[in-house]
């Protein structure tokens, strides 16, 4: 076993015996060693490896690290970022790592797994993924605010992308969920499925109808782009979008409202 890394091997955060989730998962008997996955400046915490174990109730891969010196306190905030790897998952991703989370909170950065995919491909590279998407995060959060100390979880997770958004609220319990206006086709299927019927919508509409805590949708700065031109072209249009277009961020992004946030 790595030593900048811990694997549970009887218990997860899906056991039972964690107050916040009825959720059960074994961890897996035989877990191999695992790479580095905390950079310079975290600590890595346990994880949890249960893809191949018969008996979880979800085939889950979980990566846990913290910030040299982060404590968790009462003003500490937790949010959940449901995060395909697409351009709505990534944008959702980066708003919460650079507007989001502040100095003492707690990032889930959930990536779901299709479950006829999961049956077919290769587990370890859905490891590998995982530790490469950790990997990333750590550097962001370094370039945005090197000072910030946060305790950062991601989980990939197999299964119906709307059932385990639920299972994971109810795990951690977060303060927001922040999602992508557009996901993968996979999660399209699994919304269809969650309802009986393809094709009645998105998960980030799912999650504004059924979430109990408040959700926060990203939409991609190209679709904005693509409104505003469209906007720009109306004869009939206001001047105050052209006011709004020279709007700009420091990093040179447009200042536009890319999302919008609804409390069920």
């Amino acid at each position: 076993m790595s030593s900048n890394s811990t694997f549970g091997t009887s218990t997860s955060p899906y056991s039972s015996a964690n107050p916040s989730s009825s959720l059960v998962a074994i961890g897996s008997p035989n877990i191999p060693p695992s790479p580095l996955i905390a950079a310079q400046g975290y600590t890595p915490k346990v994880s949890f490896d249960t893809l191949e174990n018969p008996q979880a109730s979800m085939f889950s891969y979980t990566l846990h690290v913290q910030s040299d010196g982060y404590a968790r306190t009462r003003s500490t905030r937790v949010f959940l970022c449901a995060s395909s790897p697409d351009e709505s998952g990534t944008q959702a991703l980066e708003w919460c790592l650079e507007s989001l989370v502040q100095d003492g909170d707690e990032l889930v950065v959930f990536r779901g797994i299709d479950p006829d995919d999961f049956a077919e491909k290769d587990h370890d590279q859905y490891r590998e993924d995982a530790r490469e998407l950790m990997r990333v995060i750590q550097e962001k959060c370094v370039e945005y605010d090197p000072e910030r100390k946060l305790s950062i979880i991601v989980e990939y997770i197999a299964g119906k992308v709307t059932q385990t958004i639920d299972r994971l609220i109810a795990l951690y319990r977060p303060d927001s969920l922040v999602v992508g206006t557009r996901g993968q086709r996979s999660m399209m299927q699994a919304m269809a499925g969650a309802f009986g019927a393809p094709g009645v919508g998105s998960v980030s509409k799912y999650c504004l109808s059924h979430s109990p805590v408040p959700v926060i949708v990203i939409r991609p700065e190209s679709k904005v782009r693509k409104t505003m031109a469209k906007r720009r072209a109306n004869p009939k249009r206001g001047l105050h979008f052209d006011e709004l277009a020279k709007t700009k961020t420091n990093n040179g992004h447009l200042s536009v409202p890319l999302i919008s946030t609804l409390t069920r």
